[in-house]
């Protein structure tokens, strides 16, 4: 069978609160849903200059960078293409690129509208799931990297869990997009203080510790003229939301569960 060389390319921006948004396109052309920027290259065509002809076309943008990734596949057409009758479907390679904050100007031959949308919002919209498995790649390896930048504030359980810690409004927002849906994660009941990660699985005593380490870096803790106990909520990354009303660093969570972080923990916690 013969396969046209192609690419997919997962298109996203940078926004002001340091996360990112990705590009997606309302197909109309041989299909009708959504999908993100992609093509086949023309004959002799590299990947690079096959990526930057076609966010030309379906853009009217110049990609600031491309990633290359190690994910292939192919697809066969459901019935021959006219523009394609000596194809039996398109092969694919995964790449990434960032663009600026810049309006989109879509191909409407192709294309009937398009949304800048967060990974989980575009991943919805999304309507293969072969797309949806490259948007997961191309956002773990960015949350990774970002990471990697981040200067959280980090402690270790006595089990050896590692701990993450925000340290500002803006910290709170990239620390809450590396979260996975399984892990713990942590803040006062009263308002003023970093959210705060458990990595991977955590017990009982994982979980006492790191809200001794949250009520410690409390505004509660270290602006109260008379020290007292501070109760700490827990929940999982799962049950974090956050809407177009809630200002950067805050978000609201679901299903919450109450500790006690007493006096004497935090006072015994400096300690240390």
């Amino acid at each position: 069978m013969k396969y046209r060389k192609g690419v997919f390319i997962v298109v996203f921006r940078k926004k002001k609160s340091n996360n990112y948004e990705y590009l997606i396109l309302k197909r109309k052309l041989h299909w009708k849903g959504w999908e993100f920027p992609k093509g086949g290259c023309k004959p002799k065509e590299n990947y690079v200059d096959c990526i930057k002809r076609e966010l030309k076309e379906e853009t009217k943008n110049k990609p600031l960078s491309i990633i290359e990734f190690n994910k292939t596949g192919k697809w066969k057409y459901p019935k021959k293409l006219p523009d394609r009758e000596n194809l039996d479907g398109q092969s694919w390679k995964l790449f990434a690129a960032e663009l600026l904050n810049k309006k989109i100007k879509i191909d409407k031959n192709e294309h009937s509208d398009y949304k800048w949308l967060s990974s989980s919002e575009a991943r919805k919209m999304l309507t293969y799931k072969n797309q949806k498995t490259c948007l997961n790649i191309v956002n773990n390896f960015l949350i990774k990297m970002k990471t990697k930048k981040q200067n959280f504030r980090k402690f270790t359980t006595t089990s050896g869990k590692k701990v993450l810690a925000g340290k500002n409004e803006e910290n709170n927002e990239d620390l809450i997009e590396q979260v996975k849906s399984s892990e713990i994660v942590l803040h006062t009941a009263l308002p003023g203080s970093p959210f705060v990660n458990i990595k991977g699985k955590a017990g009982k005593k994982d979980i006492k510790e790191a809200a001794i380490f949250c009520a410690k870096f409390s505004q509660a803790w270290k602006k109260a003229r008379t020290k007292k106990d501070i109760e700490v909520h827990y929940f999982l990354g799962k049950n974090i939301y956050k809407d177009k009303t809630m200002k950067t660093g805050t978000f609201g969570v679901k299903k919450p569960k109450k500790i006690l972080v007493t006096k004497r923990d935090i006072e015994e916690f400096e300690t240390k």
